[in-house]
């Protein structure tokens, strides 16, 4: 693929982030509004996007790959940690820096931009394997993400794992989606017409919602940190080349190690500005970081599909 036909490609993607942008500050959505509509994306749209994608026949091809992207999911989650943890000293990044830079290093955007992202450059079969690697996110990011968190923001730095956040349609629809596929077993038509058209809006929505999101941060506090740059490279290039240098040699199925790869440069998840204020973490400096990260990938997520295809 040509770098110029994956940035138009991508900047389709990112003309909607821009509409949800302008919506939000001309007053069209409202912060109630934003909310709403990632709660209809994140227990409606997405999980109906998961189902529908798992609505193929199973073989036991796809068994495999998925248990391999399963495995390879927690091997990326031990590399972007190993990077994570050492990144801020080596860039003597200010202490209360620590927990906000190795969240957003660790999990990135995988659902919000990288199931849309995903679904350009390999189609709508990757969603099938993207909610597969996304089953650690939901489990790792309210554990380990929150005691990276807090560990160095004046939290109380202990790992607190909250089971009822598993309880999210998300993640249960993950499971319904695979029982369905190793079951063999058909959604009915006006069922399965449903969910088709679900998913069919909810890639424009979530972009949508994510610039609505962005929108609301302070824009005039957003450039200032230079860390953040260096951050923003090592989330956005340094780590999806890692991985693909460490998973290369064993996986040989282009889709899955693209899947992996592609995720691994995703910006940083969104959920870090909402943690980090619940956490009381400097929500501030994570605000920095997923708006610099969201607006580098710009440049960078083109390069990756130019590669990957």
């Amino acid at each position: 693929m040509d770098y110029f036909i994956a940035l138009n490609q991508i900047l389709i993607l990112f003309l909607l982030i821009g509409v949800g942008f302008f919506c939000r500050r001309v007053g069209i959505f409202n912060e109630t509004s934003v909310v709403s509509l990632s709660k209809f994306l994140l227990h409606i749209c997405i999980p109906a996007m998961i189902i529908y994608s798992m609505q193929i026949p199973f073989t036991s091809e796809l068994l495999q790959n998925g248990e391999l992207l399963l495995v390879a999911a927690l091997g990326y989650y031990a590399v972007s940690l190993v990077v994570a943890w050492f990144a801020p000293v080596l860039l003597r990044a200010r202490h209360e820096e620590y927990g906000v830079f190795r969240f957003m290093l660790v999990f990135s955007n995988s659902m919000f931009m990288g199931f849309p992202v995903l679904k350009m450059i390999f189609g709508p079969d990757a969603i099938f394997y993207a909610a597969i690697f996304n089953i650690p996110f939901t489990i790792l990011a309210y554990s380990l993400g929150i005691w990276l968190l807090t560990a160095h923001g004046g939290g109380e730095g202990r790992p607190v794992f909250q089971p009822k956040l598993l309880l999210n349609a998300a993640f249960f629809s993950t499971f319904v989606g695979l029982a369905l596929f190793l079951t063999s077993t058909t959604i009915p038509d006006p069922i399965n017409g449903s969910l088709a058209l679900l998913d069919s809006v909810t890639t424009p929505l979530s972009l949508v919602v994510t610039g609505g999101f962005l929108a609301q941060l302070d824009l005039s506090k957003i450039f200032g940190n230079v860390r953040q740059y260096f951050v923003a490279g090592i989330r956005l290039l340094i780590l999806p080349a890692l991985v693909y240098v460490i998973f290369s040699p064993f996986i040989e199925n282009p889709l899955i190690l693209g899947v992996v790869v592609v995720t691994a440069g995703m910006p940083a998840a969104t959920n870090t500005v909402m943690l980090a204020s619940e956490h009381r973490v400097h929500p501030d400096i994570a605000a920095q970081g997923v708006f610099i990260t969201t607006l580098v990938s710009v440049v960078t997520l083109p390069l990756l599909a130019m590669f990957l295809s």
